[in-house]
């Protein structure tokens, strides 16, 4: 462990897609290979909360080892006086559900779960470890990175889970703008939770919309994603990178004196 946090805050890309490649394949090996299909009556989405919270819980696990569980924005709740800043992107969840939501009392809770723990593993995963690694490159290019990386990790449902190629494909470039929103969030808040939320309840409401946006409207909500990010990582950005980065730089010449008294 202490090898590969070396190796991923010394080259921070490689590190970035080696963590999420990593993630992917425990998800896919617990949601395929490992676990029977879970799936009761009374809990219809068990075995997506489980997968997720095997795998919310190894991303913990790493950024514990590492010591990164605070500065990563896992285990605090940041800047609370500007936990406003995620209304707009709540809102634009929130308009998903204004044609109301389908599905009897049973599913939509049980979906409400999982796709909560759906937002808090893929939150802590991407906005918190691998945007933590990414930090080095600064804020704007470590945004563009974690949205790349989302974006391109959802490739997953069209070769693992049965999903068409063309929803796939929309789906990896909705994903990747909404992570570069989300990033820049994360930089000017300084702790995933106030994303977790957002991401839970988006997913929430566009999977139980009884119908699909306009394509208008999700050609508006590409815009106003990455029109957000870039304004919050030009106003927020390049303190909170040069925090992190200092964070990180420290964490690795802390490690080398210990290597030298080794010695």
């Amino acid at each position: 462990m202490n090898r590969w946090r070396g190796h991923a805050t010394r080259h921070p890309l490689w590190g970035a897609v080696e963590l999420t490649l990593a993630w992917h394949v425990v998800l896919v090996l617990f949601a395929k290979v490992i676990l029977p299909p879970l799936a009761p009556s009374w809990f219809p989405g068990l075995g997506a909360t489980v997968v997720n919270a095997v795998c919310f819980a190894g991303a913990w696990l790493i950024l514990w080892r590492w010591g990164w569980l605070r500065k990563s924005g896992v285990a605090t709740l940041g800047r609370v006086r500007r936990w406003w800043l995620a209304v707009p992107m709540l809102l634009v969840a929130c308009s998903y559900a204004l044609a109301g939501l389908d599905g009897s009392t049973t599913v939509l809770v049980s979906s409400l779960v999982s796709l909560l723990w759906v937002g808090i593993n893929e939150e802590v995963s991407s906005r918190g470890l691998v945007q933590q690694v990414l930090a080095p490159l600064g804020a704007m290019r470590a945004a563009i990175g974690v949205g790349v990386l989302f974006g391109v990790g959802h490739v997953q449902n069209y070769l693992f889970f049965d999903a068409p190629l063309d929803d796939t494909l929309w789906q990896m470039l909705s994903a990747g703008l909404f992570g570069f929103a989300c990033a820049g969030l994360r930089f000017a808040i300084g702790s995933v939770w106030p994303m977790v939320v957002v991401h839970g309840l988006d997913d929430f409401f566009q999977i139980h919309s009884p119908g699909a946006a306009p394509d208008w409207w999700q050609v508006c909500v590409y815009v106003f994603h990455v029109a957000f990010g870039v304004w919050l990582l030009r106003r927020y950005g390049s303190g909170a990178a040069a925090e992190l980065h200092s964070a990180v730089r420290d964490d690795r010449d802390g490690r080398s004196d210990q290597a030298g008294a080794l010695d």
